[in-house]
């Protein structure tokens, strides 16, 4: 099975590798490259903020005094890196003083490595979530052989360069480099600074007060607030028009969800952008129907 596997991935590498619309003096690692690069994303959002993504891969980073702080760091070790350098670039600096993990699943940690120097950031729950996800190897690289394999099919019946396209593109290329990454056992950098309540980050130019909102798309989802740029990160909490996004039995945490829904109440008047984990800009009318919603769950 893990030779079929292994056989399958090198022909995704080798058509990923094939294009046509490159130079023939364009090696196929070049191609492929060029690619990539060309469908990443760079929004300012403003003069000490920038967001980047790859499909549904998102990072954003912020320009501090204290150092360039990181919210979630994408999939996988390989196309975070490309992310650190554009993060580079933007800010002719390459200080990172955090990285903060929105929730525990591994599409916002697998790039953690990639910022030795910063300290990574998340709520208690996040190291359990961590080591489950990677506590079955075989497991893991099966399961993201069969997605590669999925995205392939889709990619097959796409037209080139179409919305669609680019998305199973990138849907491909991002679990094709977390395959990389659990085939070579490359660990997850795990968070070396935890909270269970709440935790407030002084950034010298900025400050950030983080929560923790309870049980619901993970065990360790969290609320990222920077009261001085009027930034909302809200994690896999919820999508466009305030759908929630549960996992988990409402039950158990419901009292520590209206808490959380109190405490973005109180910061309202003072929140203009909201970024969820996937790097979709959600407007404040969708902020409050996902309280609305949330409570009643």
């Amino acid at each position: 099975m893990l030779c079929k596997t292994a056989a399958f991935i090198c022909l995704c590498f080798a058509w990923l590798f094939s294009s046509p619309c490159y130079s023939q003096g364009v090696t196929a690692d070049n191609k492929t490259s060029l690619k990539i690069d060309s469908l990443i994303e760079v929004q300012k959002i403003n003069k000490q903020c920038i967001l980047i993504k790859f499909g549904a891969d998102a990072v954003t980073a912020i320009n501090t005094n204290k150092g360039i702080v990181v919210v979630d760091a994408g999939i996988s070790t390989g196309l975070t890196a490309r992310y650190r350098k554009i993060i580079e670039n933007e800010f002719h600096k390459n200080n990172f003083a955090y990285v903060i993990n929105s929730h525990g699943h591994h599409d916002h940690n697998g790039g953690n490595s990639i910022f030795p120097e910063a300290g990574i950031i998340g709520q208690v729950n996040c190291l359990q979530e961590i080591s489950g996800e990677r506590k079955n190897p075989e497991k893991v690289i099966k399961s993201l052989a069969k997605t590669v394999e999925e995205y392939q099919l889709k990619l097959q019946s796409s037209e080139p360069g179409a919305e669609e396209w680019k998305y199973n593109y990138t849907q491909k290329t991002r679990y094709l480099n977390a395959y990389y990454d659990a085939k070579s056992l490359i660990p997850v950098k795990k968070p070396g600074i935890t909270f269970s309540d709440s935790i407030n980050l002084d950034l010298g130019n900025f400050s950030a007060e983080i929560l923790y909102f309870g049980k619901c798309h993970s065990s360790s989802d969290i609320l990222i607030y920077l009261p001085g740029m009027k930034i909302l990160f809200t994690g896999d909490l919820f999508t466009k028009y305030g759908r929630p996004n549960i996992t988990y039995n409402p039950a158990p945490d419901k009292n520590r969800r209206r808490q959380a829904v109190q405490w973005i109440e109180k910061r309202m008047a003072n929140i203009e952008t909201i970024i969820n984990g996937h790097g979709e800009m959600l407007s404040v009318d969708d902020l409050k129907y996902f309280n609305k919603n949330i409570v009643l769950n």
